[in-house]
């Protein structure tokens, strides 16, 4: 099936966002929730191996825009030999894109892509997260890549893939994560020196241009995400010291 979503946010009056495109159609409908916010909420079970889904968002200067969705995304196998599932989100931001999906359960068997392609502008401002378990309480795992690559004005700022799940390059036990979680914060402008490579337990904060990426691996979700969100205590750390 192909799923097509695309959100547009302009800054109206007043400084006001308005979202004058918010629309959605296949296994995913849109809903504005907030002044800024959209949630995605599937209309049908899955993805499904085979299916495809773009996810457009434009967020113009001046404009915020914060995108959720309602509940964890559950990628299935299909019947017989499983082609891969794909979801790929095109965010064009002049303003403030926060992108804080629920997580995503990649069940045996399914194979699953996803990627974020982002081009920042100008003061254009990036939040974006990732959260991925591998298979379901007692079952095997399933496999799924994740490509990230954000520019700002034409240059590259991160460029990134990951993959895991059996068949995966990196993934051999006894390392074999079967939870990863990422988030990328990038900002118009960083006034203090840029925050130095941060480590932690499985978990790595690394500096970019303006902001950071941060990931963390494990074998459950939450303690996945724990180890990542444990990090800022580091970085609050230099910062005190600085």
């Amino acid at each position: 099936m192909r799923t097509l979503v695309e959100v547009v946010a302009r800054c109206g009056p007043r400084g006001r966002t308005l979202l004058p495109v918010v629309r959605a159609s296949g296994q995913l409908a849109v809903r504005r929730t907030g002044p800024q916010t959209v949630h995605l909420v599937a209309t049908a079970f899955g993805p499904l191996g085979g299916d495809d889904a773009e996810i457009r968002l434009v967020v113009g200067e001046g404009a915020r825009l914060s995108v959720r969705s309602v509940a964890a995304a559950v990628v299935l196998p299909a019947r017989g030999e499983s082609p891969p599932s794909r979801l790929v989100v095109h965010a064009e931001v002049a303003g403030v894109l926060d992108l804080q999906p629920e997580p995503t359960v990649v069940t045996a068997r399914a194979v699953h892509r996803a990627e974020l392609r982002a081009r920042l502008t100008g003061v254009g401002e990036l939040v974006a997260t990732e959260q991925v378990l591998l298979g379901r309480a007692g079952e095997a795992p399933g496999q799924w890549t994740g490509t990230t690559r954000i520019e700002r004005d034409g240059c590259p700022l991160l460029h990134t893939t990951v993959g895991l799940g059996p068949g995966a390059p990196a993934w051999l036990p006894p390392v074999a994560p079967r939870a990863y979680a990422s988030t990328v914060q990038l900002a118009a402008a960083n006034p203090r020196p840029e925050v130095e490579v941060i480590t932690g337990n499985d978990a790595v904060r690394l500096p970019l241009p303006g902001g950071w990426v941060g990931t963390a691996w494990g074998r459950e979700l939450d303690d996945t995400i724990a180890r990542l969100t444990a990090l800022d205590g580091g970085v609050a750390a230099l910062e005190a010291a600085w």
